[in-house]
């Protein structure tokens, strides 16, 4: 499908992205663009990328026979930053498309104009981090969203379309703002939730923890820094999934206080009921 690969932030995502684009043939040359030579070396040692930069303005630039697709895998509040420099640097010739995989869409899409860029989210990953963790078949059977507008192509859209859905992904496209807003509780809301029920524990109960506490808190694991930026990026909508969250939690509470157990059994019904539907 491509020429090159560039592949800036070589982690988990971008890192498994690496192994699938290999794997399936999608692209020459797959190119890494990392903070750290570590990072890189390692991408490199298991087969992720062909060459590593540490500097984007080090990686040779396109030229009118390259078919380059830029994949932006940065922390979110980077994304916008990082586009626009690849932008810059690979100009108008040979850079074919440009998409990111971050899990807020709405300020990116609003800041970059450049209709080579389409907004990806492919809604799969871990609580591991880093290119040691990658795995090729990490977007199978996965949802991945585009967010594009009314003024890209459907060439460029069809073309994403298509490198995702050989990933293994089922593709959809919705509005960037509505992505958010639902991303919000499917995805931001249950790791704030992992990480208060962590705080919640206290070290005198740790040798009781269970199953059940081990898995709700697996997220809380996850890279604080990208989540820092991912619910400061999406405030507004993290703030109403949480006061949503808050008005049934709410309920619960006033129904243990008036120990009523025909509200409290409801609510659990109710909830069972949900579950197994979905």
């Amino acid at each position: 499908m491509f020429s090159r690969l560039v592949i800036i932030g070589v982690g988990l995502l971008g890192g498994s992205i690496g192994l699938a684009v290999k794997k399936y043939g999608l692209a020459q040359t797959v190119i890494g663009v990392g903070r750290t030579q570590k990072t890189l070396e390692i991408a490199f040692r298991n087969g992720i990328i062909d060459e590593s930069y540490l500097l984007l303005d080090a990686v040779p630039p396109s030229t009118h026979q390259d078919q380059t697709f830029v994949v932006v895998c940065t922390p979110v509040a980077d994304i916008s930053r990082t586009i626009f420099a690849a932008i810059r640097h690979f100009g108008n010739s040979g850079c074919l498309l440009l998409t990111d995989v971050g899990s807020t869409k709405t300020k990116q899409v609003q800041a970059i104009s450049d209709l080579r860029f389409i907004g990806s989210h492919p809604i799969a990953g871990s609580e591991r981090n880093g290119p040691a963790a990658a795995d090729a078949e990490l977007f199978r059977n996965r949802l991945t969203v585009l967010t594009p507008t009314k003024y890209h192509s459907a060439d460029n859209i069809n073309l994403l379309r298509r490198f995702w859905e050989t990933l293994g992904s089922h593709v959809i496209e919705m509005d960037a703002v509505k992505h958010d807003e639902i991303l919000a509780v499917t995805s931001h809301l249950p790791h704030i939730l992992s990480v208060i029920l962590m705080r919640t524990l206290q070290e005198e109960e740790r040798p009781f923890i269970g199953t059940g506490f081990s898995g709700m808190t697996r997220l809380a694991a996850g890279s604080p820094e990208i989540w820092r930026d991912i619910l400061l990026d999406n405030s507004d909508h993290v703030l109403n999934a949480l006061q949503r969250f808050n008005t049934q939690l709410q309920e619960l509470i006033t129904a243990l206080q008036l120990k009523d157990p025909q509200t409290i059994e409801q609510l659990l019904h109710e909830t069972k009921t949900r579950v197994v539907d979905s």
